[in-house]
């Protein structure tokens, strides 16, 4: 099917000779020309039957019909039967060969063609008219049929990634060709099934690894184009051209070209989620097989853990990630991964029923300084992550061999289950830090110490409660401004002057570690106190 142009653009066509017209051209677009011949009557017959005077059927709905001989004279019944059998198949524009000169429209032609809302056009002559037509709506076929061979064409040809091919149909379109949710968020190649990860400026952004992030502002004359990837899926990804300026015809073959380079999209990402599915489920299974047999490792797990990349020697410090609300951990795992390589930290990761499992491994025993700065990578690797996805981490002890992955996986995953209640925490437990705060936390519990913890205090406690947040979380983040700022969603500055207020009212060198530990113990107490 030919395109739809714009009326206007016939209109305005000075070969079609548009003597005069009424209704309004610049509202509507047509697909077709249907000229018929024979008189007047002959016409109406063809219209009514939606055939041509040699019984072949003509789809009238969307064209401009051109009756090829002259109108009577006169007032005729039959032209005002004409229009509205027009009206009635769905002809956009009605244009006709009027026997007087000047071409003026009779006025009862006028007042039906408003009142039926046909768009009438008195021509000079028919032929020249309908030739002009048709040169118009074949050089939209013909833009449409190039586009389409062209988008074929790069669809056929070999393409390693989602990012490479998307590319390459950009040129052949001639625009820039990205992959939106449902939403309009741009999403990367590298996850495509679920959620958009944001990212500022995502219109002409390109990632090494895929497609830009975020949502993009659109100028104020662009027009979006859109083609789904999976159709009769609302979920779909769309395939997105943005175009500003352009003709309804040129719209319309971008469109058409879409919807064939959806096509490949299509098979390109189904086939990509069953690689994931298929890795995922032979990481599953090998991480599996570690912890059933204790970190004992025979000469085959290790060449098969060799092949992921997974290093079982040395010391290492696992981590457990357990997502706080539903996601497509399969499809989504990419973006743990890049979270991690943001903060320079190599881990294995693996897919679990409700997250992500990882460790991250060190040839010799890190020292405390180099273990603290990979528990901080990790929690700024969270909150990287919480952009899109939240999520309760646990973080284990250091441990030697693989034997002590399984060790410090298990105590991961116990502490991502205690990071879950661990609010002013930003729902981040490492069990290095926890050992000795549990044990205390026991004897806050005691009746010797809660009241002199509320004594302590008291002034927070009168301030408001949002100086005893500040100072638990400061606490908690080993008196970090950024982190604290971080997981309660203020400014730094706003940390800082709550951290010299609380200082004034209690009167306590926050410098010392006994002092501080002390508060931290304080502050637990008084939250568990608090009810329910």
């Amino acid at each position: 099917m030919i395109p739809p142009i714009p009326l206007w653009s016939v209109t305005n066509h000075l070969p079609a000779g548009v003597i005069e017209g009424v209704g309004e051209p610049d509202a509507e677009s047509v697909s077709s020309l249907i000229a018929l011949a024979g008189s007047l009557a002959d016409v109406n017959r063809q219209v009514r039957e939606q055939r041509n005077l040699d019984g072949d059927p003509c789809l009238l709905e969307g064209s401009i019909l051109l009756p090829l001989e002259p109108l009577p004279s006169g007032v005729s019944w039959d032209v005002e039967a004409l229009l509205a059998l027009a009206s009635a198949a769905g002809v956009v524009a009605l244009a006709v060969k009027l026997p007087n000169d000047d071409g003026a429209l009779p006025p009862n032609v006028k007042r039906l063609a408003e009142r039926l809302g046909l768009v009438v056009l008195s021509v000079h002559n028919t032929w020249q008219f309908g030739m002009a037509a048709q040169e118009l709506l074949s050089g939209a076929a013909h833009r449409q049929g190039l586009l389409i061979s062209r988008v074929a064409a790069e669809c056929r040809t070999p393409h390693g990634s989602l990012s490479h091919l998307l590319q390459r149909l950009g040129v052949a379109l001639g625009h820039h060709v990205t992959l939106v949710d449902p939403s309009g968020m741009l999403i990367s190649a590298e996850s495509t099934d679920t959620g958009p990860a944001p990212q500022p400026d995502a219109t002409a952004t390109e990632l090494g690894t895929g497609i830009a992030f975020g949502a993009a502002t659109l100028p104020a004359a662009a027009i979006e184009i859109l083609a789904p990837v999976h159709r009769g899926q609302e979920s779909s990804p769309r395939l997105r051209v943005v175009v500003g300026g352009a003709l309804d015809k040129e719209k319309a073959a971008i469109r058409s070209a879409l919807e064939v380079a959806a096509i490949a999209v299509s098979e390109l990402l189904s086939r990509q989620r069953l690689e994931r599915e298929r890795d995922a489920r032979h990481r599953i299974a090998l991480l599996g097989q570690l912890i059933d047999h204790a970190g004992d490792v025979s000469p085959s797990f290790r060449a098969k853990a060799l092949e992921l990349g997974w290093p079982l020697d040395g010391y290492h410090m696992a981590f457990r990630v357990i997502t706080r609300e539903s996601v497509d951990l399969v499809a989504r795992k990419p973006d743990l991964d890049r979270a991690l390589l943001h903060e320079k930290i190599e881990a294995a990761t693996v897919e679990q029923s409700d997250g992500w499992a990882g460790w991250i491994s060190f040839p010799s025993k890190p020292g405390p300084a180099e273990v603290s700065r990979a528990s901080s990578a990790l929690r700024r690797a969270q909150r990287e992550l919480a952009a899109t996805i939240a999520t309760q981490f646990g973080v284990g002890r250091m441990q030697a061999q693989p034997e002590g992955i399984v060790r410090s996986l298990e105590e991961a995953n116990d502490a991502a289950r205690i990071a879950g209640a661990r609010e002013n925490s930003g729902y981040f437990v490492h069990v290095d830090r926890l050992d000795m705060a549990q044990l205390l936390l026991i004897w806050t519990r005691t009746d010797t110490f809660r009241p002199a913890a509320r004594e302590l205090l008291a002034p927070l406690l009168k301030a408001g409660p949002e100086l005893l947040q500040t100072l638990t979380t400061f606490l908690d983040c080993e008196s970090s401004l950024t982190e604290t700022a971080a997981i309660l969603n203020v400014h730094r500055n706003t940390v800082s002057d709550r951290i010299r207020r609380i200082q004034s009212l209690i009167a306590i060198n926050l410098e010392d570690p006994e002092a501080r530990l002390a508060l931290q113990l304080a502050c637990r107490s008084l939250l568990m106190d608090k009810p329910e």
